[in-house]
């Protein structure tokens, strides 16, 4: 093979390779939301239904109370409702 036609297939080759390399490079990692995403996307959703703002409040308190952790507490020990 000639220089020109060496040249030209490296030239060829080096240009494939970037271009693959770059392709590969830009796809984001998939991964699932974490909590607080899916809350702030939750918001971001209801905030843009145009709902009146008692049903918005109403959804929004709902989001976020469901975000909270719930809190057990200890059972008092039962007793009879009538002592005799």
């Amino acid at each position: 093979m000639n220089t020109p036609a060496r040249l030209l297939l490296a030239a060829l080759t080096a240009t494939a390779i970037s271009v693959l390399t770059g392709c590969a490079a830009n796809h984001p990692e998939l991964r699932g939301y974490t909590a607080e995403e899916t809350r702030h996307l939750q918001l971001e959703a209801i905030q843009r239904q145009g709902l009146s703002l008692d049903e918005y409040e109403l959804r929004k308190r709902v989001i976020l109370r469901a975000a909270e952790p719930q809190v057990v507490t200890e059972v008092a020990e039962p007793r009879p409702a009538i002592k005799g």
